[in-house]
C-alpha cells in the first residue's frame, strides 16, 4: 500500500511540475454533501444515513473543509439553485446523488459539480449489493478527493460484517440530529436491533450510548440514561477499545467516581481528534453547564463555522452569550434559532421576555409554546400572560398551568420547562423547591440540570446569587473542577470561597 502510494505521488508530483505538499483548505477545497434522494418506496432514513457516512468520511480529510449535516441537510428535497447552496453553506463544490434499494441491491448514483459554473466534475452509478456498501463509500470518497487532487483519504473502516446491521445503523444515524423529539426513541430502537444482529457491532453500541446520552434527564430519569450510556459504552470499547467518543461517554456516565473534572477532561479528549459537530456539541454543552461560558461560546461559532444553517447552535451559542449578560447578542441568536424552526431558541426568548417584563415581545413565542405544552387551556400567549401577571390571582393561576402542564407531560423535559415559569414571573422559592426535588441526594446526573442550567443562563434570574446555587456546586462536585481548570465565568474565588453572581 506504500509502495502504491509513494509511486502515485511520484506520478502526480512530475505531472504537475511541483513537489507533493499540504493543501489548505481554500475555497477549491471547500464542500457541501446534499442528501441523496430516495428512490426506494421505503423510509428516507437508509439514504439520509448514506449521506452522512460519506459526510463524515471526507471530514476526517483534513485538507477539505466539509459544510455540516444540519445545513446541507436543509436542501432536502428543494431544487434550489447550486449557486444559492455555495454561497449559503460557503463551499465550491457539491456533492449529490440519489439510492435505490430493493431487497439487498443497491444502485447508488453520485455527482460531484462546481457549484460556480454548474459543471458535472465527476459522476458514476454504482450497481451493488448491500454487502458493498463500504465499498461503494470507499470508491465515492476516494473519487472526489482524487477530482480535487487531495490524496491520502481514510477509507471506510469495515464497521460489521452484517449488511442488515449496518443498514439499521444507517437509518439510526439519520436520526442523530434530533429533528424530532420521538428520533430519539426511534434511534434507540434501530440499534438494539443492529446489535442483536452484530453482537460485535462496536460503533453502533457507541451511537447508541449517544442516544442514551441525550435521552437522560430529557426523556427517562437521568439515572436510568446514565447507567444505560455506560453499559453501552463499556460493551463498545470490549470490542474496540480504540472508539475515541465510546470511551468519552464511559467517562461521563461512571456511576462510581464520576467528578465534573473527569466528564470534561475526556471531552476534551474527545474535541482534541475529533471536531465534528456532535463532539463540539456535546462538548459546548459541558461547558455551558460548568460555567465557562465564553469556552463554550467559541465552541459553537466553530459548530456554526462549519453548519450555519443549525437551530440547534444558534439556540445554544444564545445560551453562552445571555449567560456572559451579551443581552442583544443573545436575542438575535436565539431568534435565528427560531427562523431556522428551533422550538428552543423560541422558549428562551419567551422567558426572556417575560423575566425583562416586556410581554409584548414575549406573547407570539408564548402563543406557540402553550399550545405545545397544554393545548386549549389558554386561547393565546396574550391571554396567558395576563393570567399570571394578576396581582391577586397570578399565583394561583400559575400553580394550576404548572400542574397541568406537568399531569400532561410525556417527557421530563416539558416538566422543567413548566417549573422554570415560577423563575421568570418571579417565585423563586417555588422554583428552588422544584430544582430541589428534581436533585436527589448522592446523584451527579439528575433531572434538574436542565432546569439550573436555564437559570443560570437567565443571568437576570438571580438564581447564580442563592444559597441553594452555592450549596449545589459544592454537592455536585463543580467547585472542584473550578479549582482545577481555573474560575468560571460568573464566580470568583473570595477568602477561600467561591462567590457567584
Amino acid at each position: 500500500g506504500v509502495l502504491v502510494i509513494a509511486v502515485g505521488l511520484l506520478v502526480y508530483e512530475r505531472m504537475a511540475g511541483t513537489k507533493p505538499a499540504a493543501v489548505e483548505a481554500s475555497a477549491a477545497q471547500t464542500i457541501a454533501v446534499l442528501p441523496f434522494v430516495n428512490m426506494s418506496d421505503d423510509s428516507d432514513h437508509f439514504a439520509d444515513g448514506l449521506t452522512e457516512e460519506l459526510l463524515n468520511l471526507l471530514a476526517k480529510n483534513g485538507e477539505l473543509k466539509v459544510a455540516g449535516r444540519t445545513s446541507s441537510f436543509a436542501f432536502k428535497g428543494q431544487n434550489d439553485d447550486l449557486r444559492g447552496i455555495g454561497e449559503a453553506l460557503g463551499v465550491a463544490k457539491v456533492l449529490e446523488g440519489s439510492v435505490r434499494r430493493s431487497g439487498d441491491r443497491l444502485r447508488v448514483t453520485a455527482q460531484l459539480i462546481n457549484v460556480e459554473d454548474g459543471f458535472h466534475i465527476w459522476s458514476e452509478t454504482y450497481d451493488r449489493t448491500l454487502a458493498d456498501i463500504f465499498d461503494i463509500q470507499d470508491e465515492v470518497a476516494t473519487a472526489i478527493t482524487q477530482a480535487l487532487e487531495i490524496h491520502l483519504t481514510p477509507s471506510a473502516k469495515r464497521l460489521t460484517t452484517n449488511p442488515d446491521a449496518y443498514a439499521l445503523y444507517l437509518e439510526a444515524l439519520s436520526l442523530a440530529n434530533l429533528e424530532h423529539e420521538e428520533d430519539i426513541p426511534k434511534g434507540i430502537s434501530l440499534l438494539q436491533r443492529a446489535t442483536r444482529l452484530d453482537p460485535n457491532f462496536a460503533k453502533a453500541y457507541e451511537l447508541l450510548a449517544m442516544f442514551h446520552w441525550m435521552s437522560g434527564g430529557w426523556m427517562v430519569e437521568a439515572a436510568v440514561g446514565q447507567k444505560n450510556v455506560y453499559a453501552a459504552a463499556t460493551k463498545a470499547l470490549a470490542i474496540d477499545p480504540t472508539l475515541a467518543a465510546a470511551a468519552s461517554f464511559a467517562e461521563t456516565s461512571r456511576p462510581e467516581g464520576w467528578s465534573w473534572i473527569g466528564e470534561l477532561g475526556a471531552l476534551a479528549k474527545l474535541v482534541a481528534v475529533d471536531r465534528s459537530v456532535r463532539p463540539l456539541d456535546t462538548y459546548g454543552y459541558d461547558l455551558n453547564a460548568s460555567g465557562y461560558f465564553g469556552d463554550a461560546e467559541e465552541i459553537y461559532r466553530e459548530i456554526l463555522d462549519l453548519d450555519p444553517l443549525s437551530g440547534n447552535a444558534w439556540w445554544r451559542l444564545g445560551d453562552a452569550l445571555s449567560a456572559q449578560g451579551k443581552d442583544k447578542a443573545a436575542l438575535e441568536a436565539w431568534q435565528k434559532a427560531a427562523d431556522l424552526g428551533n422550538m428552543e431558541g423560541g422558549y428562551r426568548l419567551a422567558l426572556t421576555h417575560i423575566l425583562a417584563g416586556r410581554d409584548d415581545l414575549a406573547t407570539p413565542f408564548v402563543d406557540v409554546l402553550i399550545k405545545d405544552q397544554v393545548p386549549g387551556v389558554y386561547p393565546d400567549g396574550k391571554t396567558f400572560l395576563s393570567a399570571m401577571r394578576d396581582e391577586k390571582t397570578g399565583e394561583a393561576s400559575l400553580d394550576l398551568w404548572v400542574q397541568a402542564v406537568t399531569d400532561n407531560a410525556q417527557y421530563i423535559i416539558s416538566n422543567n420547562i413548566a417549573h422554570t415559569y415560577y423563575l421568570v414571573f418571579g417565585h423563586m422559592d417555588k422554583f428552588l423547591d422544584a430544582v430541589h426535588k428534581a436533585n436527589p441526594p448522592g446523584l451527579q446526573w439528575t433531572n434538574g440540570e436542565d432546569m439550573e442550567l436555564g437559570a443560570l443562563i437567565l443571568r437576570k434570574s438571580g438564581y447564580a446569587a442563592t444559597a441553594y446555587y452555592h450549596e449545589r456546586v459544592k454537592e455536585t462536585g463543580l467547585t472542584d473542577l473550578w479549582d482545577h481548570r481555573g474560575p468560571p465565568d460568573h464566580c470568583t474565588k473570595q477568602n477561600g470561597e467561591w462567590v457567584c453572581r
